[in-house]
């Protein structure tokens, strides 16, 4: 079979265009992939969007089938077959998965339409690029600190291997100009896969800093990889008392039944918290609320567990909105749930069952 070019040129045996069987150029067929690159970390998947678009009047099915130019990757198209209407456009969707093969790849999808004794022939690649997962994290312990001003405080920085990481990190600091002094004891730091590395970071101000509150960014960098912390700085006279910085941030939950939930939350702030009150909030405005809630006492950058009950489960809540209409948690429904501390500030939290 001798196929000659209705649109375009065979380069290394892959058809980039479109073909037909012998003869005049007649209807045909291109494709089109957006995007035409992906970059991908080992383990995820991405996706881009083949166009089958009509040339000529072409109209008809065409199936899709897919070729690797060099080495391979776990790849698959939905559908493998679409059907093109006149001077119209067919869509399918390449998904391409990362493996632990870390490098460049060229997937083609090559588009076939078989009609009448003519065969059209059309393909587009798309370039993949895998990148390691391998990385790290870094955190500050506290993150929070006030300051008397012309004295120091420390905080730890805590680098944090993940997926199998190995590697150096140095650590810079930015500071606000103000007479503020940062220090790290240990830097760079040398972390081994899946350990951890740990820096004492010293902060100093003098007699000529200004009251207030600062950002503090620390940014650790290995190679291309670049991650921050921040590290708020509250700095006060001596003679006033430090503010009370009440925080709460919700680390983790989970529904233990359809009118149990437990959050578990940390006190970012510089205070104790005592959680005395909490309401419940569904999408259509339905409340469950207890007044007087025996919540957990959280210190600083501790962590509690709050038991937040609705409905029968919890004799002491009160409901408010249209009876009978939010009685449990229910699956795939989002609630607001907001808690008041002894201090009566209130933090609202987002969740999903």
């Amino acid at each position: 079979m001798v196929l000659t070019a209705a649109v375009g040129t065979v380069a290394g045996g892959t058809v980039l265009s479109s073909y037909v069987n012998g003869g005049k150029a007649g209807p045909s067929f291109l494709l089109t992939a957006n995007p035409t690159t992906l970059t991908i970390e080992q383990g995820t998947s991405l996706s881009s969007t083949i166009s089958v678009m009509s040339v000529n009047g072409f109209s008809g099915p065409v199936s899709l089938s897919i070729f690797f130019a060099g080495s391979k990757l776990p790849a698959s198209l939905s559908p493998t077959s679409v059907s093109v209407p006149t001077n119209g456009t067919a869509k399918s969707t390449l998904t391409v998965t990362a493996t632990s093969n870390i490098g460049d790849f060229n997937v083609v999808v090559i588009g076939i339409a078989s009609s009448h004794g003519k065969t059209n022939y059309a393909s587009t690649e798309v370039s993949v690029y895998v990148l390691s997962n391998q990385d790290f994290t870094i955190t500050s312990s506290p993150s929070s600190i006030v300051n008397i001003f012309g004295s120091s405080n420390t905080t730890t920085i805590t680098v944090t291997s993940m997926n199998g990481y190995t590697g150096t990190v140095g650590l810079t600091f930015t500071a606000p100009f103000g007479y503020i002094t940062v220090t790290g004891n240990q830097n760079p730091l040398t972390l081994s896969s899946g350990g951890t590395a740990v820096s004492t970071l010293n902060i100093t101000t003098s007699l000529s800093t200004t009251l207030g509150t600062y950002n503090i960014t620390v940014t650790g960098t290995s190679g291309s990889r670049t991650h921050s912390t921040v590290i708020s700085l509250t700095v006060v006279d001596p003679i006033v008392p430090p503010p009370v910085i009440e925080s709460l941030k919700l680390t983790g939950y989970q529904f233990l039944n359809g009118t149990s939930l437990s959050l578990i939350l940390q006190n970012t702030g510089n205070s104790s918290v005592t959680i005395q009150s909490y309401v419940v909030r569904d999408s259509s405005g339905n409340t469950w609320s207890l007044s007087n809630f025996a919540g957990p006492v959280i210190i600083p950058n501790g962590f509690g567990t709050a038991i937040i009950l609705i409905g029968a489960n919890c004799p002491g809540c009160v409901y408010g909105g249209i009876p009978g209409l939010f009685f449990q948690f229910t699956v795939g429904q989002s609630y607001t749930v907001t808690v008041t501390t002894a201090r009566n500030n209130q933090f609202p939290f987002t969740v999903t069952r």
